[in-house]
């Protein structure tokens, strides 16, 4: 299925909420019609990578790869099926066995990230949590993979994920001084297109405040994160007058790095 970026190419006027919103009820409209057929393939690919890799052997061949990969996009539909209690508690317990079970980091991360979208009873929760937290722990302090436990974050789809990646900003693993850091969280919000274009524009301040405080530090960086501000023609007046109120906040800050200050000025035009 294309993403929503694809799909977004082909609009005049980008509503990225609804784009969402339809993107995935069709996603569950096929999860849901073909469920049986799609778990039935998803357990035989499983077994067939259990039989055939280990913690210290796991196959890189073309046709594993493939296997892997077919399985993470079959697990993606069977987890977006989670409108009841049940379906939600079957798609955790699938996600989770995934996450626990899986040799790769490429099959971790994948069950990873479609456990931290998962919302509700108090055993999803608990499951997400402990996995976020398992993920955190097996990092031991290593840059790339904590980059990666921000970044799934920073992209789960949750109601409150905004508020989320502002408590993650206080984290004591997080700074905004090194640019991989900042991308991993702030920019990677930026790319949540539905929570971040959410119609209150607190995703636009959210943004702007935080390369307000990046441009002291890198403007260089606070430059290359003001991009998504930018593109606010391509949006409805409503979020684009939003995100015009931002860019004139910014390019009224002082002081303004002279990067900073011709990005804006260029993206107001």
């Amino acid at each position: 299925m294309p993403s929503e970026s694809t799909l977004a190419e082909d609009l005049d006027v980008v509503d990225p909420v609804a784009l969402h919103k339809a993107r995935g009820g069709v996603k569950k409209a096929i999860a849901s019609k073909y469920h049986e057929d799609i778990r039935a393939k998803y357990d035989e690919l499983t077994a067939a990578i259990q039989s055939s890799s280990s913690e210290e052997d796991i196959q890189l061949d073309a046709k594993s790869i493939g296997q892997r990969r077919l399985r993470n996009l079959l697990l993606d539909y069977l987890c977006s099926v989670k409108e009841t209690p049940e379906e939600r508690e079957a798609a955790s317990v699938l996600a989770m066995n995934q996450f626990e079970s899986s040799y790769g980091m490429t099959d971790r991360y994948s069950a990873l990230s479609y456990l931290v979208s998962m919302d509700g009873e108090e055993s999803v929760v608990a499951r997400r949590d402990a996995a976020l937290q398992i993920f955190y722990d097996d990092a031991d302090g290593d840059a790339l993979i904590l980059n990666k436990w921000f970044t799934v974050q920073a992209l789960a789809d949750l109601p409150d994920v905004l508020d989320r990646v502002k408590t993650l900003v206080d984290h004591p693993e997080f700074t905004l001084s090194n640019p991989n850091r900042c991308r991993s969280l702030i920019s990677a919000f930026s790319t949540n297109t539905a929570h971040f274009h959410f119609e209150d524009g607190d995703g636009y301040k959210f943004l702007s405040d935080m390369i307000a405080k990046v441009d002291k530090l890198n403007p260089q960086v606070s430059s290359r994160m003001s991009g998504k501000l930018i593109q606010w023609k391509r949006y409805s007046k409503a979020r684009g007058d939003l995100m015009k109120g931002e860019l004139r906040r910014l390019v009224g800050m002082k002081p303004i790095s002279d990067d900073l200050f011709e990005v804006m000025s260029r993206g107001l035009k």
